[in-house]
């Protein structure tokens, strides 16, 4: 029981967090209700399968930006150590009830997808132990995530600290090594000796790999030899589909990686090495492209010997979702590429203001690919070229069928005006959630531009506002809006 403790150490404030009002009308309400003598609570009345079958539910809490914090000071909810992504914990659930304990432990399914924040807490250790026992022979879905915080670090790098729990919790990890389905390992400094040493055909069902060598471009890189050791070890898995590489290591091993089995790849190379490998990847459905100069700052950058190289014509049959991160326009590889299936785009592109993107280049990419486009997302930092180059976009034909769109641009009343007139006020005819990150715009233009969606778009039900003005004009139409149906999350 001791080993629980961290957990109970976080359920305790959750336990005591209803206020003394609360509590009263909780007690007054258990005093005036009656039951029947052998009254079963209908939760109770679920049989175990359709029990487990909704604790295998991941739950739709996170919000959109992905921060966590805002579903802790929500809905209240403790920490969850292990638990991965938006998945519920088991040991919380085991807490309810003596049936939902049973369903629990001896489910081994929901023991199978963990987080691990390796830190110097010692209970990390212990608590690891009980979920790689609980989860029996089943595959393992591992995030590891090697935490510095708690050590002191001088301002020398040439000799950085190192994690001591580390080697613990990777001796756990590597033993299991067998079962790894997929793993997102990111090490602070250096890769683990454990996992480099590993046999070679260690991995038997692994299939999707992202690992990150050290916790920042500007740290200390250990050197090619240990990526180029795990890597020849995860590459050995008949079933590894889904990558993210390095640029270091990318860069490297340009030739020698084998595109064509891969299905999902993440990668940091040139523009022009992207469009060498692209050919062998008939088979990728999801291509997530970084520039290095979007995410590395360019003394970091190793030279390049020569000029880049022209861009060819590529045709992708398979490729479904694109999302490019980028210093300058990707225009050129947009002029480039036809991709008939494509259902998904995000486009990020820093500095817009020093290189401004041609719209039309884009537009030529969805028309040329004849695609039907479900889902776009767009990230530009320049007011007010970004958002004339937005307009642009969502006013091409081939965005119709656009049911998902995120737009992180700072917008003012010039882009309402567009959507509430015009080609913009019969864009997207099926657009059913919009999430707008920035809006710069007056008093009652934001929720007038939503009226205006609502009323010219039947599928629309989901709109949300991150930051914004909080007038209260837009405030009372929101909740107008609310009352008719309309999600509104600002």
């Amino acid at each position: 029981m001791d080993i629980l403790q961290p957990y109970f150490a976080a359920w305790y404030p959750f336990q005591t967090s209803l206020s003394s009002k609360d509590s009263k009308t909780v007690s007054h309400a258990a005093e005036t209700t009656t039951l029947e003598p052998n009254h079963i609570p209908p939760i109770n009345r679920l049989p175990s399968e359709l029990l487990l079958a909704i604790f295998s539910i991941e739950p739709d809490v996170l919000p959109s930006n992905g921060n966590m914090e805002e579903v802790f000071k929500k809905r209240r909810l403790p920490r969850r150590t292990f638990v991965c992504g938006k998945k519920i914990d088991p040991v919380l659930l085991g807490q309810v009830c003596k049936q939902w304990r049973d369903i629990t432990l001896t489910t081994p399914l929901l023991w199978t997808s963990f987080f691990v924040l390796c830190n110097l807490k010692t209970q990390t250790v212990e608590l690891l132990k009980i979920w790689l026992e609980r989860s029996a022979d089943f595959p393992l879905n591992i995030t590891f995530l090697e935490s510095l915080c708690d050590l002191k670090i001088e301002e020398d790098w040439s000799n950085p600290p190192k994690n001591p729990v580390t080697p613990q919790i990777m001796e756990l990890l590597t033993a299991h090594a067998h079962r790894w389905k997929t793993i997102d390992f990111a090490f602070s400094l250096q890769i683990s000796p454990l996992l480099q040493n590993l046999p070679q055909d260690s991995f038997k069902i692994l299939e999707s790999v992202k690992l990150r060598n050290r916790r920042a471009t500007n740290a200390r890189f250990d050197g090619l030899q240990p990526l180029i050791k795990v890597w020849d070890l995860f590459h050995a898995s008949p079933s590894l589909h889904s990558v993210e590489y390095e640029m270091e290591y990318a860069r490297d091993k340009l030739r020698d990686i084998p595109w064509s089995r891969l299905t999902s790849v993440d990668v940091t190379i040139l523009m022009d090495e992207l469009f060498q490998i692209l050919p062998e990847c008939k088979n990728l459905v999801e291509l997530r492209y970084t520039d290095p100069l979007a995410r590395y700052v360019v003394y970091e950058l190793p030279e390049r010997e020569g000029p880049p190289e022209p861009l060819t014509p590529i045709v992708l049959p398979s490729l479904r979702y694109l999302s490019m991160t980028v210093s300058s326009p990707p225009d050129e590889a947009f002029q480039n590429l036809t991709l008939p299936i494509l259902e998904s785009v995000h486009i990020r592109q820093n500095s817009i203001w020093v290189q401004q993107p041609d719209p039309c280049a884009f537009t030529d990419l969805l028309t040329r690919s004849q695609c039907t486009l479900k889902q776009f997302s767009y990230h530009a930092l320049g007011d007010p070229v970004a958002e004339k180059v937005l307009s642009d976009m969502l006013g091409s034909p081939f965005m119709s069928f656009v049911v998902d769109l995120i737009v992180d641009v700072q917008v003012t009343d010039k882009f309402a005006d567009w959507m509430m007139t015009g080609l913009g006020q019969t864009a997207m005819p099926h657009l059913e959630t919009f999430t707008l990150v920035r809006s710069s715009m007056g008093p009652g233009t934001l929720s007038k531009m939503i009226t205006s969606l609502k009323e010219g778009h039947e599928a629309f039900r989901f709109f949300s506002a991150q930051y914004w003005n909080l007038y209260e004009e837009d405030r009372k139409r929101f909740s107008d809006l609310r009352e008719g149906g309309l999600v509104i999350k600002d």
